[in-house]
């Protein structure tokens, strides 16, 4: 009987041993769960606020008025464009208006330059007018003609 007395304590040892361990880890099991829970509803913050900013972010580009600006979003981030930063953006872009042409400018990219003899005969087209002279207008109208007759323009 002896050796029955010191075996029931060492079972009854061994058995808290086991229960502290299974105790233990539904522990370390509850503590998993609730960081997974945690990072989801960290994840489901996040996400949330992006879309609030982004909802913000469209809500203040069409109140400013600015026409076009989904071409440019693409390269934006929005993330970083809080408060001023976005603010001094749109009133940047408001203020950029394309040029428009300049009525009577070159259209087929010229350089606009007179050339000599355009020079020689506005001139002489001058000179026939100033002094309405019959050797001055020939004078024109024969460089007129000659200008003509190798590539000129009148």
């Amino acid at each position: 009987m002896t050796d029955e007395t010191t075996v029931q304590p060492e079972q009854e040892v061994i058995e808290e041993q086991v229960t502290d361990q299974s105790t233990e880890l539904t522990e370390i099991d509850e503590l998993r769960a609730q960081v997974a829970e945690f990072e989801a509803l960290k994840a489901q913050i996040a996400e949330q606020e992006a879309t609030q900013k982004a909802e913000i972010f469209a809500q203040k580009v069409e109140q400013s008025g600015v026409k076009d600006f989904d071409k440019l979003q693409p390269f934006l981030d929005a993330t970083k464009l809080e408060g001023d930063a976005l603010d001094e953006l749109l009133g940047i872009l408001r203020g950029m208006k394309p040029k428009p042409p300049t009525i009577g400018s070159p259209t087929n990219g010229g350089s606009g330059d007179k050339t000599v003899q355009q020079v020689v005969l506005d001139q002489a087209k001058a000179k026939a007018k100033r002094t309405g002279s019959p050797e001055d207008i020939a004078t024109f109208s024969g460089l007129k003609h000659k200008f003509k007759q190798f590539g000129g323009r009148q």
